[in-house]
């Protein structure tokens, strides 16, 4: 259950900076929605002001007599309500996970997006800034709530007709994932390919920070002991409208080039044949000589209105060698699913679909009794939209595999007028066994809304509730919480992407 910024041509003071950059930022907001006079140099800021507040009721260790437990079915101990315990020894106790006592989180993240043109020709400045505070003194710790504050990306974009370059924080994705690296970037195009060469210091997905960071050490307890360097290529290709191809190459280096922390290569490509949509993608693990994600997807048009969809896959979990992790991941799997939709006069669609997946071996369970390693799923799909305005949506799946099963259900509703948005939601989630719900039943209920205050201000709420309803095989502990926010998007200066109006005579 995430530099280098432009100088302002803004008409107005500039802020002193205090300590505190929260606070800081959140000045800016005052001015949202007022009209400003840029110059052909200028700074265009967007930003978005979250507040949340969450609470549940974390998990605690408990205990029971050992007097007091159960034998259950297979020898197994439970407790009076029928939650397994472990027991130690000759303890004269039992210990057990229960739900502790409610406790509250009250997080707020500041994004700051900035832009700056009007450098020179075809430079320009990027920067997304993130500042975070904790409201109150809420007893649940959440995540990251001691950093204040991340450079998500802060870079100087050089663009020409042919070439681009960039210096600083950047972001890459493609069929490698999604990272990002303090460092160059070079990119050379033509009609219909192009190619691009990065380099820098790496950067560990989702922490903004190196491999030597605090945050990673208190995350992992075998943390890597040198930083990485990143260095990569990427090409591709497109003849037709309809057809590309592409080819990626990644290698992040330990700083002392004792050795590699991962090496990787991917190929990914889309086209479409007798009129059969394809789309599929190669990504292997060089160093340890594993396909990470092998698919291919197919889809067409039928009779009656009907679109088809088959693919299969092939997925293996990544790790980088530096990470224990790689030992106990996730086991990976082979699966075939389809999907069958049709719109009916625009309005209506509706979607059945299926998959199957088999598990590599996990090395666990009994040989007179081994573990299921295989699954299956169906899932359904309703959606009405009687008018641009109001759409209304359905979809139930369930699905069972090795050790749990699982099903789960959702109805939404949402409404767009002219400057109001509402929208609410229903779930209902059942898990057995292993998942930890036992065969109780989450149900979740909320309500969210926008309100346009002018053409770049909106601010947003919503308000959720999910009640955990337990029956008698449950595992005694309460997956319930409670959860509101409220957000405020504004903007500084005008995008200038936007279409300028046309200027009375």
């Amino acid at each position: 259950m995430i530099g280098t910024l432009a100088h302002s041509a803004i008409a107005c003071q500039r802020p002193r900076r205090r300590r505190g950059s929260l606070a800081a930022m959140l000045t800016l907001a005052a001015f949202a929605g007022q009209p400003m006079q840029l110059a052909a140099q200028s700074v265009r800021i967007v930003g978005t002001t979250w507040a949340q507040i969450v609470d549940l009721r974390p998990l605690r260790l408990d205990s029971v007599p050992f007097s007091a437990t159960i034998v259950a079915s297979g020898g197994d101990r439970t407790n009076a309500r029928g939650q397994p315990v472990r027991c130690a020894g000759t303890s004269a106790y039992c210990h057990f996970f229960a739900s502790g006592d409610r406790a509250t989180a009250s997080p707020i993240l500041q994004d700051l997006e900035l832009s700056g043109w009007g450098l020179g020709e075809g430079i320009s400045a990027h920067a997304h800034l993130r500042a975070r505070e904790t409201l109150g003194a809420g007893d649940l710790s959440w995540p990251r709530a001691s950093d204040r504050f991340d450079a998500l990306d802060a870079y100087l974009n050089v663009e020409r007709d042919r070439w681009r370059a960039r210096l600083g924080r950047q972001w890459t994705s493609g069929a490698l994932g999604s990272y990002n690296y303090d460092g160059v970037a070079l990119a050379w195009r033509q009609t219909s390919w192009s190619v691009e060469g990065l380099g820098g210091a790496s950067l560990v997905t989702g922490l903004d920070a190196t491999h030597l960071s605090g945050d990673l050490a208190a995350l992992d307890d075998l943390p890597p002991d040198e930083r990485a360097w990143l260095v990569g290529a990427r090409a591709r290709f497109r003849p037709r409208a309809r057809h590309a191809l592409g080819a990626e190459y990644q290698r992040t280096i330990r700083n002392d080039r004792g050795g590699l922390y991962s090496e990787r290569a991917a190929v990914a490509g889309s086209a479409v044949l007798a009129g059969v949509a394809l789309d599929g993608e190669w990504t292997q693990d060089l160093l340890t000589n594993t396909v990470n994600e092998a698919r291919l997807r197919a889809e067409r048009s039928l009779p009656k209105g009907l679109i088809g969809s088959i693919e299969g896959r092939r997925s293996r979990p990544f790790f980088e060698l530096w990470s224990i992790w790689g030992a106990f991941s996730p086991a990976g799997f082979d699966e075939v699913r389809g999907l069958l939709r049709r719109t009916s006069a625009g309005r209506l669609t509706a979607a059945v679909g299926g998959g199957y997946r088999r598990y590599d071996s996990t090395g666990a369970g009994l040989a007179v009794a081994p573990l299921r390693d295989d699954g299956w799923r169906v899932t359904g799909n309703l959606a009405y939209a009687p008018n641009d305005r109001l759409s209304l949506a359905g979809d139930y799946a369930i699905d069972v595999g090795p050790g749990a099963s699982r099903s789960d259900g959702a109805l939404r509703g949402d409404w767009v007028g002219a400057r109001l948005s509402l929208g609410g939601m229903f779930s209902a989630t059942q898990s057995i066994f292993e998942y930890r719900v036992g065969t109780g039943r989450l149900l979740g209920l909320g309500v969210h809304a926008t309100y346009r205050l002018s053409q770049e201000t909106r601010i947003g709420g919503d308000l959720a509730w999910y009640a955990h309803r337990e029956s008698g095989s449950s595992s005694g502990t309460d997956w319930g919480q409670r959860r509101a926010s409220v957000r405020l998007e504004w903007a500084i200066g005008r995008d200038p992407g936007a279409a300028r109006p046309a200027v009375k005579q």
